[in-house]
């Protein structure tokens, strides 16, 4: 039988107060003890307070306390005048909580929506992808014995797809190769265009970086493999523009099919962070006409060689390509231009991703309008929503003036044949947002690293 508190004691020591009623004399601190038999004793002291407790308060507890020893007794008239027992095994032990681990706050759902997200999405890439190599072998039946090595898997973003059998060969042939202007005055009017030093080296997949030569260079040149030069956009350091620009050949790789082995050329130019905003942009804008000339120089060889080539660009690297196209059919940029005889059809194809170029430079009366001269076919892919090139036109500070990535294709100059210049473009607002992420136009429904696989095939033929 539990043991009991002593109701009746706490009330006889209640009605020894002077004054039962009165409100400076109440019972303020109880002590709980524990006892040898483990019953708990509930101990009154009188003390004098201002501000005492309600004396109804007092009343209606001693009410309530009389009451429990009156239904005690009447449910066991043995324990009648005993204390009101009950057991405190359970207060001898601590209070315990769930494991931290069992909880779950909003991070952690947040946490686990994204998670589960982006498992979902890696699910749809894979299956899209496996869905174009089928399509695309279904009439090639590779050899009984082939096996697929480790070696073979292409990385792209967070997933690795294993390479198709019939590709291997091709993509282990694969070349990459580093041209660096960073070394050199990006200022136009001093830009040596006689012979720009070019740093050029080569790269493995992994990035990395092998000393090499412009004799070197030039002597790899091969009718038969196409050859695609990358222009990053800016605040670029030299090691993010190596991870961005072998990202980007790998989506080539991934995304092409029945093609043959390629170069891969990343064009390195000095776009590292400086500043703040718009003052930094302002500065990298100026850089590129420096750096449309010393990548026109360069074209040059490629046309004399007959290198059938591609070129890629993003944000201010699609104005460094449209600017070296415009130089290399004898366009002024900067004040400046070639020394060497203007090329013409020269028909290179042209990706452009969120092109930081003026819309309508391209137009036959356009800064950049010999361009198109030199341009087999163009792909471009834009955002009307881009809050970076919404506002484009901070740079010339002349309000109205709007970005090609930001407006989308609106009329171009004609090519050297006068035909008009084949364009394929996209809007890839929905894909990308608001964001001027170049990552972005290569995930989910824009897909660029398909569209700019097509130019290595339309690099081999002029439309």
């Amino acid at each position: 039988m539990p043991r009991t508190i002593h109701t009746t004691r706490l009330i006889v020591r209640m009605m020894q107060l002077p004054y039962f009623h009165d409100h400076k004399s109440l019972m303020t601190d109880n002590a709980i003890s524990r006892s040898s038999g483990s019953s708990i004793r509930v101990t009154a002291e009188r003390t004098k307070l201002s501000r005492a407790i309600p004396p109804w308060l007092l009343s209606v507890t001693a009410f309530c306390m009389t009451l429990c020893g009156a239904i005690v007794s009447q449910a066991n008239p043995a324990l009648a005048g005993q204390p009101l027992s009950f057991d405190t095994s359970s207060f001898s032990k601590p209070l315990t909580l769930s494991a931290s681990s069992d909880w779950t706050s909003s991070e952690t759902i947040a946490s686990r929506d994204v998670a589960e997200l982006e498992r979902a999405e890696e699910i749809e890439r894979q299956a899209e992808l496996q869905l174009d190599v089928s399509e695309s072998l279904a009439s090639v039946h590779p050899a009984a014995d082939a096996v697929i090595h480790p070696s073979s898997m292409i990385p792209s973003g967070s997933y690795s797809v294993p390479a198709p059998s019939s590709l291997q060969q091709c993509l282990a042939s694969d070349r990459y190769w580093l041209i660096s202007t960073r070394h050199i005055t990006s200022t136009a009017c001093r830009a040596n265009l006689q012979n720009p030093n070019l740093h050029i080296s080569r790269l493995n997949r992994c990035g990395r970086v092998t000393p090499s030569s412009l004799d070197e260079y030039l002597a790899t040149f091969d009718p038969g493999r196409p050859r695609v030069i990358y222009v990053h956009g800016n605040r670029r350091s030299a090691p993010l523009a190596i991870e961005r620009g072998l990202d980007v050949a790998r989506e080539l790789e991934s995304n092409r099919c029945g093609q043959g082995p390629m170069d891969f050329v990343i064009w390195s130019w000095q776009s590292d962070r400086e500043t703040f905003a718009i003052t930094d942009a302002r500065i990298k804008a100026e850089r590129t006409d420096a750096q449309g000339l010393y990548l026109a120089w360069l074209l040059h060889r490629h046309v004399d060689a007959a290198q059938p080539t591609a070129l890629i660009g993003f944000s201010f690297g699609g104005r460094i390509v449209t600017g070296s196209l415009h130089a290399l059919a004898g366009g002024t940029i900067g004040r400046r231009r070639l020394s060497e005889e203007p090329v013409m059809a020269a028909n290179l194809d042209v990706g452009l991703l969120a092109p930081a170029i003026q819309s309508d430079w391209l137009m036959p009366h356009g800064y950049h309008r010999l361009a198109t001269q030199n341009m087999n076919r163009l792909v471009l892919l834009y955002n009307q929503r881009d809050a970076i090139l919404k506002n484009y036109w901070l740079l010339s500070r002349i309000r109205g003036t709007r970005a090609l990535g930001y407006t989308g294709p609106t009329r171009f100059a004609a090519r050297y044949d006068g035909s008009p210049l084949p364009v394929r473009s996209r809007d890839c607002s929905p894909t990308v947002g608001k964001a001027h992420s170049e990552e972005e136009y290569y995930k989910r429904s824009c897909f660029a690293g398909r569209e700019m696989a097509t130019l290595l095939t339309s690099s081999m033929q002029v439309d």
